[in-house]
């Protein structure tokens, strides 16, 4: 009991004075009070600049001397500090706004401060109010959503993004980048605008990349007057997609000889993505001859088949090139080039699933077969002849 009254009493003296502090005027000064406050930005990052608008009112019939208005804090400094040093008079059922420039200390972390507005109306006391001030660390996030496979070289991708607002007030002037080494983007950037708390935003970008590279987004976004950037990095690695157009070469046959040919053959799409403005043709040494000298298919949609025929000579050659080229639905450009095997006076029949080339046999007769036949032949004339007697009457 005896330590628990003295206590009490340091306790209860605190109070007093604390309420003392906050509403010490005395005459027409009792009248003012503050009746809002305001931050802006809602709520600051750790190093950010803000201000903080106190509004007054006098709510009685005789007007009140302002000596000077201050904004004090530790965590929340006040860099125009004297702005209101001869606050002046605040008239009769008047409110008056006092605006300070504020800047959260670099070192704040997550939570609530309060600096301390006053007013001091010199010998009519003062009035004190504490102003709640929000902190948070939290940036804006950003998400990749969406990304080829496989990085290919010169091919345009589409990347897509979710920019979320975690935090608990809005956030204005949000701008997506796209940058790195070797990396031209079909946008220059993507404007978001403002996210409110808790919402978020798409933004697909499409990048195309002429080199292994880090691929940056950017995203810039203000608090206030503020700028602050959070960035996501994807690796570029060039690389086979899962999804490409697959053009697959069949049942090729080659006919000719005198070194002028005609191939034909069965082209297949074995890939999940379509293949645009396909085109066969021969490459060096072979010279395109007409009727066919290129065959132009068109569009192969996944697991569709086309025939193609195509005419060239080629001399003293034992192969060609067969040139397929064709594009995605983005206007890529693709080559493929596969070795045709040709010979003279062969008929070739090959293709990726059928036997290597195989030669025709040579139907013509020997030249010592011919001999002997000639010898035969004419031994069986003479026996014919002398049997006849047609020998005796020649002779003579």
């Amino acid at each position: 009991m005896t330590y628990r009254t003295p206590l009490a009493l340091i306790l209860g003296l605190m109070i007093l004075v604390c309420s003392a502090a906050a509403a010490s005027a005395t005459g027409a000064a009792s009248h003012v009070s503050v009746t809002n406050t305001t931050v802006d930005p809602a709520t600051l990052m750790p190093g950010d600049t803000g201000t903080i608008t106190a509004k007054v009112m006098n709510s009685g019939t005789e007007p009140v001397q302002v000596s000077r208005a201050v904004l004090k804090g530790t965590e929340i400094k006040t860099l125009n500090d004297g702005a209101y040093e001869a606050a002046g008079t605040i008239g009769p059922g008047t409110t008056v706004s006092y605006t300070f420039t504020i800047r959260a200390d670099p070192n704040t972390h997550d939570g609530v401060y309060y600096p301390w507005f006053s007013l001091d109306y010199g010998q009519d006391g003062s009035l004190s109010t504490r102003v709640p001030v929000r902190v948070e660390e939290t940036p804006l996030t950003v998400v990749v959503t969406g990304r080829p496979d496989a990085f290919t070289e010169g091919k345009k991708e589409h990347i897509t993004l979710v920019v979320g607002n975690p935090r608990t007030s809005p956030v204005t002037g949000i701008t997506v980048t796209p940058r790195g080494e070797g990396i031209e983007a079909a946008q220059t950037g993507w404007f978001v605008g403002t996210l409110a708390p808790s919402a978020q935003a798409n933004v697909t970008l499409d990048v195309t990349a002429t080199q292994e590279t880090d691929l940056a987004f950017d995203v810039t976004y203000h608090t206030g007057p503020n700028t602050h950037t959070a960035t996501v990095t994807l690796p570029v690695v060039f690389g086979q997609s899962n999804t490409r157009a697959e053009l697959v070469v069949n049942n090729i046959e080659v006919h000719g000889n005198f070194g002028s040919y005609s191939v034909s053959g069965d082209i297949a799409n074995a890939g999940l993505e379509a293949a645009k403005s396909v085109v066969v043709t021969s490459g060096d040494p072979a010279v395109p001859e007409n009727p066919y000298p290129e065959y132009a298919i068109g569009s192969l949609d996944p697991d569709d088949l086309a025939s193609f025929e195509l005419d060239f000579s080629a001399e003293n050659a034992t192969s060609v090139p067969l040139v397929i080229t064709y594009r995605d639905a983005d206007g890529t450009p693709y080559t493929r080039t596969m070795p045709l095997a040709i010979t003279k006076h062969q008929t070739i029949s090959t293709g990726v699933h059928a036997p290597a080339a195989t030669e025709t046999k040579d139907e013509s007769i020997p030249l010592p077969v011919m001999i002997l036949f000639g010898v035969v032949g004419l031994g069986v004339l003479g026996a014919i002849l002398k049997s006849s007697g047609l020998l005796n009457r020649w002779r003579k």
